[in-house]
């Protein structure tokens, strides 16, 4: 069964790559947030490990994440709305990401979306929380998802700056398919903003590295 998840991943993480990487095509954009593609995606794009630097950041008018599945190269996404706390990122041919406290709560236009139903805002909790989830293909409807999370304090480097940090570990399992694992979560120490994610989103699918850089 493992091995079929990481085959079955692989094809659907190249899938995933080749939407996003066209994210210069962006005609489902609103057109506010498709200024500046051109120039700066030329930069970011199919670069392991490439560094957001403050020239890179001063060239986004807006919001945006950088992401990357697995291994693959980064991304970029742009923030296009704000509604009760939860963030839309959206990238291309309908990809979105929904994020609530730099959390993924719910995906769409991925080979494998999912979605937490009414999703807890607390990020950090030393005792259980319990969750319905749902997953897409193959579906899975209404299952729970338990996580519990400890802390520390940690220091990290964005924009060749040091940022003093909370580092939120935070283990979870989906019992009804055996699947667990864990997911990290930096936090501004002063700000209370995330500021870089690891988390797993769905079993078939490698773990998702983002970077956050918000614009005021």
């Amino acid at each position: 069964m493992k091995g079929k998840l990481c085959m079955s991943g692989t094809v659907s993480m190249t899938r995933i790559l080749f939407a996003l990487l066209f994210l210069s095509s962006c005609g489902n954009l609103p057109i506010a947030y498709i200024q500046n593609f051109s120039s700066v995606n030329n930069v970011v794009f199919g670069f392991p490990e490439y560094e957001i630097t403050e020239n890179i950041y001063q060239e986004y008018e807006n919001s945006f994440m950088k992401i990357r599945f697995g291994r693959g190269p980064h991304a970029i996404l742009i923030l296009a709305y704000i509604r009760d706390d939860v963030y839309e990122w959206v990238g291309a041919d309908n990809v979105k990401i929904y994020t609530l406290n730099g959390r993924i709560i719910k995906t769409s236009g991925l080979t494998n979306n999912i979605e937490i139903l009414k999703a807890s805002d607390k990020l950090y909790s030393s005792e259980a929380v319990f969750e319905t989830i749902n997953l897409y293909n193959p579906t899975l409807l209404m299952t729970t998802l338990k996580r519990s999370s400890e802390i520390r304090d940690k220091t990290i480097i964005k924009l060749g700056k040091k940022i003093p940090v909370n580092r939120i570990e935070e283990t979870f399992s989906v019992d009804s398919i055996g699947w667990r694992g864990s997911n990290v979560y930096y936090r501004n120490a002063l700000s209370n903003s995330i500021e870089m994610v690891e988390q797993k989103i769905h079993p078939r699918l490698p773990v998702v590295k983002i970077e956050y850089y918000i614009k005021y």
